[in-house]
């Protein structure tokens, strides 16, 4: 977003225009006041800001805190008029609108047990394996590791030598197979003991997590590791969002040559406002070869 202000200030007014938003806020973490604070000033964003802490059902929390309307059990911040959104998101909104580009790339952090936690700029459908090679973590004992695709809360551990990067991944948290069951966990406190604070538990929690050294890391585009160019094969998948919505249909075969941005899937026929039956078109997102078509993937090789 620092980098491209100025996009977020053209589709932030597109958006307004096209869905009528009467009001457009940026939620962020106290943490990232510092950063933020010059382009609030520079370009007129309205930045609320709320603690350093990730709760569950963020979503709702963020309502709450940055508009002060509360969802009520069972529904989501539609329900109560307001749309939330992340940071990519909204720029591939941006790219959609004003450069007719589909989404073909991600953002995404790989941290955990890995020798510095790194963003990353891939293609969608790289292979996590590839990506971990290319940060320095030893593959060869990939079944030894334990890696979830989001974060430790509602992220789903994958297959390391066959999952591939997809249009929702924003993460992968990488650990030792023989630590990812936890089993000294209680969310209850002591019989007659009053209920723990974030106060009380978060910092020693983080110390023993060794997560006290990412409360001041701020990357910059610089920081960002692109290895676009260096992908050779990729693996997209034409179900990307978990129990909800349905497969795509792929429209290449195995042998057709295509380019970044062409089509390879489309979406299944149905209403749109029916989450069980949204589906979504696949571009490709690196040049090369289709080498293998089938219900759940699309493989494309650079040859």
């Amino acid at each position: 977003m620092i980098s491209q202000a100025d996009a977020f200030v053209e589709v932030f007014a597109a958006l307004k225009k096209i869905f009528g938003f009467e009001q457009i806020f940026i939620g962020a973490k106290e943490k990232d006041k510092k950063i933020l604070e010059p382009l609030r000033e520079k370009y007129g964003f309205d930045v609320r800001y709320t603690p350093s802490i990730y709760g569950m059902g963020e979503e709702k929390w963020l309502t709450k805190a940055v508009t002060g309307m509360e969802v009520p059990p069972g529904k989501i911040p539609l329900h109560v008029g307001v749309t939330v959104n992340n940071v990519e998101t909204v720029y591939n909104m941006y790219r959609a609108l004003f450069q007719s580009k589909p989404v073909t790339e991600k953002y995404f952090n790989v941290y955990g047990e890995v020798a510095k936690q790194t963003v990353v700029l891939a293609p969608v459908g790289t292979y996590l394996i590839d990506i971990l090679a290319m940060i320095g973590v030893d593959t060869t004992r990939y079944n030894k590791l334990a890696v979830l695709d989001g974060g430790p809360l509602m992220g789903d551990r994958v297959n390391v030598g066959e999952h591939a990067v997809t249009k929702k991944t924003n993460g992968f948290l990488v650990i030792e197979a023989a630590k990812y069951v936890a089993d000294q966990v209680s969310l209850r406190p002591l019989p007659g003991q009053p209920a723990p604070t974030w106060d009380d538990t978060l910092p020693e929690a983080m110390k023993k997590l060794g997560l006290e050294r990412y409360l001041d890391w701020h990357p910059t585009p610089a920081d960002v590791l692109d290895i676009r160019d260096k992908v050779t094969r990729v693996k997209i998948f034409m179900h990307q969002d978990g129990p909800r919505g349905k497969p795509s249909i792929p429209i290449v075969k195995v042998g057709d040559r295509v380019k970044i941005g062409d089509p390879i899937a489309k979406p299944l026929d149905g209403p749109i406002n029916d989450f069980n039956l949204l589906s979504v078109a696949h571009h490709a997102s690196i040049d090369g070869v289709v080498t293998e078509v089938n219900e759940k993937f699309v493989r494309i090789e650079k040859k």
